[in-house]
């Protein structure tokens, strides 16, 4: 399964050349220029604010740091040890990092041509590297949620819905911003959950198919038991006949 991730990598090149390509053409995609635009004119200082705080959430140095914590706390706190789940989250973050990086060095799409509020990296607009950070951090937070918590109350799928929550709202800021394309905070959701699709095929289901199966324990022979009744001899008894008792 982790073969899957050059593939997805290849395949996500390939979308971001498809909305590159349509982009270039008039027409084609003209509706997120006018989207842009339009976010670009009706901002207000309230969500311009709240927009910033959602961008520093999904940052590199946010997801990181957030990252680690979980990470080490799904380790070394007592009664959780859950490592798998561990690893999971690590190797999503960093797997949906790598494809990232591949297919924005790879695509190279100009951001959108609006007045952005946050400073541009080195990489190009497809696809959100943000989005989909925030896609393999906090919906992976979920699926262990989901997970480890079976059975346990209804705070479960508020915990859920929150999680899961955070990208939508990071791909609205991003647009908002004027860092992105909605194509590219689409391309964003679908690399993050196309990442964990992977990694949680491997690291937390695969690992119960390949556990070996256990033999059911081996119980010892039976013996069997002595005759039950009021009489009871070890070995046969020389009686005289008898009309009654045991002979």
């Amino acid at each position: 399964m982790l073969l899957l991730l050059p593939v997805q990598a290849a395949l996500m090149a390939g979308l971001g050349a498809l909305v590159t390509g349509a982009s270039a053409d008039q027409g084609m995609l003209s509706w997120e220029d006018r989207a842009n635009r339009y976010l670009a004119e009706e901002r207000v200082p309230p969500l311009t604010a709240v927009t910033r705080w959602l961008s520093v959430l999904a940052d590199t140095e946010s997801v990181i740091a957030v990252t680690l914590v979980c990470v080490v706390a799904m380790l070394v706190l007592p009664r959780v040890a859950w490592r798998a789940e561990a690893l999971f989250l690590a190797a999503s973050v960093a797997a949906q990092s790598a494809v990232f990086l591949v297919v924005a060095a790879l695509v190279r799409r100009p951001r959108p041509d609006v007045p952005r509020l946050d400073g541009a990296p080195p990489t190009s607009s497809f696809p959100s590297g943000h989005v989909g950070a925030s896609v393999a951090l906090y919906a992976g937070l979920a699926v262990i949620v989901l997970l480890r918590t079976r059975g346990r109350g209804r705070w479960r799928y508020a915990a859920v819905a929150a999680a899961l929550l955070v990208p939508a709202a990071v791909a609205l800021s991003r647009v908002y911003r004027g860092m992105h394309h909605p194509t590219d905070v689409a391309g964003g959701l679908l690399n993050g959950a196309a990442t964990l699709l992977i990694v949680g095929s491997v690291v937390l289901f695969g690992r119960a198919a390949r556990a070996p199966g256990r033999r059911a324990p081996v119980r010892p022979a039976e013996h069997s038991a002595p005759p039950s009744g009021p009489c009871r001899h070890a070995t046969p008894a020389p009686t005289r006949p008898s009309a009654r008792g045991c002979s």
